[in-house]
């Protein structure tokens, strides 16, 4: 199969630019030539139209797959490769087989990095660009600056050329004071520390005297470069402030418990709080719904049933269950409720969407084995179970798949909000924002928040053993919070649009393929100069 070769842009006297999956930055001396980022590796039969008959070195300045997957053509280069220290985690064919093995998303929150080249890139240099060192390519000077945030390891490139400082700075700034893709900064579900990392990469740039600045996607950088940093710098700490406390001021309200014997917590006449997620709420004829049970809560679980069952003197039945949303540390323990007590498990429609096959999608916390329903509960509306009667919707934020349930137990409207909305002091207020988590703003904060301000629940029976008295004010700051955090997202986008930058999909489907497959295909054979 052919394929028609790029085009080389000049920058500058013997200096290109390639569109590929990614920029390709080639800068010639002589018949010798240099790289920094490789792509599908197309260009290459270029060269020799330019006046290069040997490419020297290629310099990545990030393991993602669009910047390097061409270099899985051939075992072995006529040049060396080198990518900044710390990549060989990603980039190695070791590191990326254990990111991309088989299970390995299963249990687990937000990877290392979205984007792991499958089998990675064997030859690979990590020895010269380590963070502010420097190498020689003949009489030039190459310095190495460490600027993270699409990975903790990036780097940027600089050279003196032709009397210009021209810098290749990969993914750590776009045109517009604004970023590729930015939920690459987020390391993990809900904390910052990628977009204060690519804010500190930022002002290291910013104290250059930059004449060109080339990132890895989207247009060359020649004028305003001052004024472009000190914009991206601004929308991190924004992005970065987001990522804080969703209810700042908010007293806590904790509710002190009632502790049994067993290990578990009585929160109010017959309900109770087990493990790390559990509840137990025990209607009056002795049957019980568990709500959220995961692996490690069942020895208490099993421990309070007996507890209960010795005091009342009548066995405590597990007849129901139900999850607020699919992560594993609420569902783990359905199937082993289902197997061992005969337990019926409820699941919301949407809840129940991912669960149903977790093979098919790449998200965080899925449990290792796929779950089944035996009914469904109501998409928005009311379900019974025994004496109690439930409000149920839907209701997404830290993320999409989540319900929310409201009864009354004790003469007390109790919500039971999975990990949405925690007391200030945890968590910063909530479960956190995260693309891969499919959070949303409007759609979900916003919206979630104002569903329960509407349904004025008195008490939150949230996860991770969180029990307290439910406030509005509290609700009024996360909703402002929302808006503010949707906007600090949205700026980072070079379209202005979160569908196109920010990797949302309400579908239950395979991540949607990477802008290098897209694009690309499988790897392709070319013709590199000095080949017969």
């Amino acid at each position: 199969m052919q394929f028609e070769a790029a085009q080389p842009v000049p920058l500058d006297n013997d200096l290109w630019l390639f569109r590929d999956t990614c920029n390709v930055y080639v800068v010639r001396d002589g018949p010798a030539a240099i790289a920094v980022d490789f792509g599908s590796g197309r260009w290459l039969e270029a060269l020799p139209a330019l006046g290069i008959s040997r490419l020297e070195h290629v310099f990545l300045t990030h393991h993602h797959a669009d910047q390097c997957h061409g270099l899985q053509a051939r075992p072995a280069w006529p040049f060396s490769v080198h990518a900044p220290a710390g990549e060989e985690a990603f980039l190695s064919p070791l590191g990326a087989g254990e990111k991309t093995a088989p299970g390995f998303k299963f249990g687990k929150g937000c990877p290392q990095s979205y984007d792991v080249l499958p089998g990675g890139v064997a030859g690979v240099d990590y020895a010269a660009m380590g963070s502010y060192q420097q190498m020689f390519w003949g009489r030039r000077r190459l310095r190495f600056l460490p600027t993270p945030g699409h990975g903790p390891h990036a780097s940027s490139v600089l050279l003196d050329h032709g009397g210009s400082q021209v810098v290749f700075c990969g993914d750590a700034v776009h045109a517009g004071g604004t970023l590729w893709q930015p939920y690459h900064l987020e390391w993990d579900h809900w904390l910052g520390t990628g977009a204060l990392a690519a804010w500190e990469g930022v002002g290291r740039l910013r104290a250059l005297p930059i004449d060109l600045l080339c990132p890895a996607h989207g247009p060359v950088i020649g004028e305003e470069i001052a004024a472009t940093l000190d914009t991206l710098a601004g929308r991190l700490m924004a992005f970065y402030e987001a990522k804080g406390n969703v209810s700042p001021g908010e007293p806590d309200l904790f509710l002190e418990p009632k502790h049994r014997a067993s290990g578990a917590r009585q929160v109010l006449d017959r309900l109770y709080q087990f493990g790390l997620n559990g509840y137990l709420l025990v209607a009056a004829n002795g049957e019980a719904l568990v709500i959220d049970p995961t692996l490690r809560d069942i020895p208490e679980l099993e421990r309070l049933t007996a507890e209960l069952a010795a005091a009342e003197g009548r066995a405590v039945a597990l007849t129901a269950a139900v999850a607020t949303h699919y992560h594993s540390d609420h569902t783990d323990a359905l199937p082993l409720l289902r197997e061992r007590y005969g337990t019926t498990v409820w699941l919301h429609p949407e809840v129940a969407a991912p669960l149903r096959d977790v093979d098919r999608l790449d998200a965080p916390w899925l449990p290792a084995a796929s779950i089944e329903p035996d009914r469904l509960l109501p998409a928005h509306g009311d379900w019974e179970w025994n004496e109690h009667r439930f409000r149920v919707a839907h209701w997404p934020s830290q993320t999409w798949w989540h319900c929310l349930l409201m009864t009354t137990v004790a003469g007390r409207r109790v919500a039971f909000s999975g990990d949405f909305f925690s007391p200030t002091s945890r968590y910063n207020g909530t479960g956190g924002f995260c693309a891969h988590n499919r959070c949303r703003f409007r759609e979900g904060y916003v919206s979630s928040a104002q569903t329960l301000i509407d349904w004025a629940p008195e008490v939150i029976a949230a996860g991770h053993g969180q029990y307290f008295a439910y406030r509005e004010s509290k609700l009024r700051k996360i909703i402002a919070w929302a808006r503010r955090a949707e906007a600090a997202v949205t700026a980072l986008c070079p379209s202005g649009e979160l569908r196109d930058y920010y990797r949302w999909s309400t579908a239950v489907s395979a991540v949607t393929t990477p802008t290098w497959k897209a694009l690309v295909g499988q790897p392709v054979e070319v013709i590199r100069p000095g080949d017969s």
